[in-house]
């Protein structure tokens, strides 16, 4: 058992999320001036290192794997990345040049090299980075007198509210023991959960893109099969992780640049020149290449908060009323020219038309980007009703991700140019129906779309969006935790929107179910941010939030620590009295 005098905290996941909350606990725990000694931090991951976790392990990368947010838009605090990438220039240019080369291919030295904080930088980069912020923080909070104590490579299994405190029990990979800790506050950083059972379908089908070694040992397992033919490979999803899943498929080619570093070609080799990639989505389109930030003065959406744009309006803002505001911005930015349809429907027809002018950089859309990023950071789903948030959920959000997020220039010349070389085409499913695709013992078929019916694909790689609902999650600790009823579905009314019941809009709380009333209660030990909580990708599923969302947590464990330092001192001086 613990010493009474102790603190313990446990961060579960040490990705972005995990690394974030460690930052930003050492940092206010310093600054907070209390005695460190008397607080131990356990960390606890699955993989065998801290830091990059599921998005950023360069182990599961390629170089081509680029970030889908540039540089000055992605770091721990302020706008530490690019500051990182300054400091290590001359250490990563030496040691890892692949990863600064993709980025640069017009560099003739890598070692001229300079940061570029609009540039999207290889993901394993940032990765790097994340692991040594966090090595750095852990050897900032052991010379305060923090005792740190990482288990990796390690799973937990189940955890139970006590009267101690939370009990996690765990295991490491190497070990048949079992471990029980009991901890003051917990942290679920879980990260992104892949839902689909893979005994549901046949070998044909790849339910991640990710990690690249697994992708390459299916690809060449495809390859194997019946006779030697042209392989029809589909890839659901044409988001960030689709355009990677292309870019790992074609890695044995050769992409031609020209002085400037621009992509020109693609060069065929015996593997690729026997692939036939089929891109699927629901609109059909890749997301939008951007240019860099631009300054728009706003007409409609003039406020910062969504209570503030209803205080204006003089009413309550429906959805429909929503769209309404960003199409009279949009068409007022524009003269005219662009509006929401051309948001939800883009005027081309084909991914490749799309492409070919994103490429030239046009002002709409960035204008598109700065209009729908201000609306979602107002974060007006949580206002919405039952009925309007399954709504946007199953009709609109990919509208909003498809445009809040870019691809980087390079990425866009790639596509275009295998395209071109008859290696890529797009296909658009439509919103008609909820599985456009079919898998069956005998074919994978698209049922819907642009493709010749019947089209049977060989192979097919998943990279769409993530589910998120909670009954789906695969690991045995989230199931055990809404099972024995630590964490709840959040829910609204008769729609679920996914993921665990937090406390409010703006803590990170997490809510379980009393034992005796059978109600909600705030979970005195449990907290979360991430995709597992309540719609997370609606309103802060970017690089900013994660951080806010850790300095928030944070500041609720500091503060734990003084009322329980405060409660200590109370009944030591209740004691002395009684003496």
């Amino acid at each position: 058992m613990q010493s009474k005098n102790m603190t313990k905290f446990c961060i579960v996941g040490t990705g972005f999320s995990g690394t974030a909350a460690l930052v930003h606990l050492v940092k206010q725990l310093v600054a907070s001036k209390l005695d460190c000694r008397n607080i131990e931090v356990v960390t606890i991951e699955q993989r065998k290192s801290n830091g990059p976790g599921h998005p950023y392990c360069r182990e599961e990368l390629l170089p081509t794997h680029l970030c889908n947010n540039q540089t000055y838009m992605m770091a721990l605090f302020d706008n530490d990345f690019y500051d990182w990438l300054c400091e290590q220039r001359v250490e990563l240019a030496e040691q890892i040049p692949d990863l600064i080369k993709v980025t640069h291919p017009e560099l003739k030295d890598v070692t001229q090299w300079q940061p570029d904080q609009d540039a999207f930088y290889p993901r394993a980069l940032f990765g790097l980075y994340l692991k040594a912020r966090f090595d750095q923080y852990c050897l900032v909070a052991k010379e305060n007198g923090i005792q740190l104590h990482h288990f990796n490579d390690c799973q937990v299994l189940d955890g139970q509210s006590t009267e101690q405190g939370f009990a996690l029990q765990f295991r490491q990979a190497a070990s048949l023991n079992k471990t029980t800790q009991v901890f003051d506050r917990v942290l679920l950083c879980t990260g992104h959960w892949n839902s689909i059972k893979t005994n549901k379908y046949d070998d044909r089908v790849l339910t991640s893109p990710y990690p690249y070694s697994k992708l390459k040992e299916w690809l060449n397992q495809q390859a194997q099969k019946g006779e030697i033919k042209t392989k029809h490979i589909g890839i659901k999803g044409m988001g960030p992780s689709g355009i990677d899943a292309i870019l790992s498929l074609v890695e044995s080619g050769q992409f031609i640049y020209n002085a400037e570093g621009e992509v020109t070609a693609f060069k065929a080799d015996e593997i690729t020149a026997k692939l036939k990639i089929h891109a699927l989505s629901r609109c059909g389109f890749f997301p939008a290449v951007r240019d860099k930030r631009i300054e728009h003065q706003f007409k409609y959406l003039t406020e910062d908060t969504f209570f503030d744009l209803e205080q204006k309006q003089g009413k309550r803002l429906a959805l429909d009323d929503i769209l309404h505001l960003i199409d009279m911005e949009l068409k007022t930015a524009s003269g005219g020219a662009i509006g929401w349809y051309e948001v939800a429907h883009p005027p081309f027809d084909s991914a490749l038309e799309k492409l070919e002018y994103d490429v030239t950089l046009p002002h709409d859309n960035a204008l598109i980007h700065t209009v729908l990023l201000r609306v979602r950071r107002m974060k007006f789903y949580r206002y919405l009703t039952a009925d309007e948030k399954q709504r946007y959920d199953s009709l609109l959000d990919t509208h909003f991700i498809r445009t809040a997020v870019p691809i980087p220039l390079l990425n866009a010349q790639k596509l275009i140019a295998l395209f071109e070389a008859g290696i890529l085409s797009s296909c658009q499913l439509g919103y008609e129906h909820k599985d456009a695709i079919k898998v069956s013992a005998k074919d994978i078929v698209v049922t819907d779309g642009q493709l010749p019916e019947p089209f049977n694909l060989d192979g097919i790689i998943l990279a769409a969006g993530q589910s998120f609902k909670l009954e789906r999650h695969p690991d045995n600790l989230v199931k055990s935790l809404v099972a024995r009823g630590e964490l709840r579905p959040h829910a609204e009314q008769s729609y679920q929107t996914g993921g665990i019941q937090l406390q409010g809009h703006e803590s990170y709380r997490a809510m379980r179910t009393n034992p005796n009333t059978l109600q909600a209660q705030v979970s005195p030990y449990l907290s979360s941010f991430g995709v597992l909580t309540r719609y997370w990708q609606n309103e802060r599923n970017f690089a900013a939030a994660f951080v806010e969302a850790a300095q928030s947590v944070a500041h609720d464990w500091v503060d734990h620590i003084y009322q329980k330092t405060k409660s200590q001192h109370t009944r030591t001086e209740q004691n002395n009295v009684h003496a």
